[in-house]
């Protein structure tokens, strides 16, 4: 039977704690609890395990503790997951380790290690914002580029013209595919293409919740209510996504439902034409409350009109939004500003960072549906 992680790291501090050559760095037997309590704490707040190693690693580096740090940066290095930050933790946990042999090194002076690990935790919107630009004109993007809340990743659809599954002699059908991007300055690098759904199906709309831990797209994968339904995946540290969780009956209904965004007070607003509305799209909003997903609330006349409605986005400025519409001109999308006064948010939601993907998993959400793309 595999030992639990637990079970491996009460074994490391025990044969750290009863070591003979154990110098004044060494840790306590009560500080070799708690780190193993603080793991399992940030455990069960649904920390990923990359972005526990890095921050047990950081803060015992700073606080130069280097063979605990070097202990979680090795753990921290075994995951694989690092992309562009690799080389960085390779040089702390080298750092470490010198330190922790002959308490010199060669590499970087130990005053600028304070600096460099506060700006992992700086926000890089900023730069993110001319290297979104560049991506977007350099692959002729014409859909919505998503940026994380830390400027490390965004997220786009690009759609492409396949033969489908069946039918020797269809004519090729459109597919929108789900890309991830780093980006690294004004820069970005390493295009993925995400395996959200199966080959042939669609998805697109990718929204981002304000934490950065949640990734909404649309989808017509096999397994929806109708035929595009909205969907949910975690997000790592590592811009890594995870299996997608259909939202359910709650927001999905049998026509198509797209366009998920978030608004300030983090509710999530789409479009759907599967509910009686005032025309074909109306706009609707979702909140979470107690830990439990609300019922689709729509936005009312003073939102939606008799026409399409196919999107709504927040501008940052307090009773304002840009609603796109063809309620001008039926073959005409353009945008048109209205009055979105904070009463018409359906109800006030409380900010758990955690609690859409519990709401998700509650008892009292059973009908929510729980289909999977589990890649073959």
């Amino acid at each position: 039977m595999k030992p639990t992680l637990k079970f491996c790291l009460t074994a490391f501090f025990a044969v750290l704690a009863s070591s003979a050559s154990l110098n004044a760095q060494g840790i306590e037997k009560n500080e070799t609890n708690k780190n193993i309590d603080d793991y399992l704490e940030l455990l069960a707040l649904g920390y990923s395990e990359v972005e526990i190693f890095q921050d047990l690693g950081n803060v015992n580096f700073i606080l130069e503790k280097y063979d605990v740090a070097a202990f979680w940066y090795e753990k921290l290095m075994a995951t694989n997951a690092l992309g562009a930050d690799k080389s960085k933790y390779e040089e702390r946990l080298a750092f470490a380790q010198e330190k922790m042999q002959n308490g010199n090194t060669r590499l970087t002076s130990a005053e600028d290690w304070l600096a460099q690990i506060e700006k992992d935790y700086q926000p890089n919107t900023g730069n993110a914002q001319n290297s979104v630009a560049a991506l977007k004109e350099n692959l002729k993007l014409s859909s919505e580029v998503v940026v994380s809340p830390n400027g490390k990743y965004a997220f786009f659809t690009m759609a492409s013209f396949i033969k489908p599954e069946y039918g020797a002699f269809s004519k090729k059908e459109e597919v929108h595919e789900l890309y991830r991007v780093e980006l690294t300055g004004d820069k970005y690098t390493n295009i993925t293409k995400l395996k959200v759904c199966p080959k042939h199906f669609s998805a697109k709309h990718p929204t981002i919740s304000a934490d950065g831990k949640q990734l909404f797209f649309a989808s017509n994968m096999p397994g929806t209510y109708g035929k595009y339904d909205i969907y949910v995946a975690n997000v790592f540290a590592n811009g890594a996504v995870g299996k997608p969780l259909n939202l359910g009956p709650k927001v999905n209904t049998k026509k198509d439902d797209i366009n998920p965004s978030f608004g300030a007070d983090n509710t999530l607003y789409f479009a759907s034409n599967g509910r009686k509305g005032f025309g074909g799209l109306d706009l609707y909003a979702v909140t979470i409350n107690d830990s439990k997903l609300g019922d689709s609330k729509n936005l009312g006349n003073s939102i939606n009109s008799s026409k399409d409605d196919f999107a709504i986005q927040f501008n940052g400025q307090d009773g304002l939004a840009h609603v796109t519409t063809n309620r001008i001109k039926s073959n005409t999308i353009s945008q048109v500003a209205v009055a979105f006064p904070k009463s018409k948010t359906a109800i006030s939601i409380q900010k758990d960072e955690d609690a859409l993907m519990r709401a998700l998993n509650h008892d009292t959400t059973k009908d929510l549906s729980t289909t999977t793309f589990d890649d073959e």
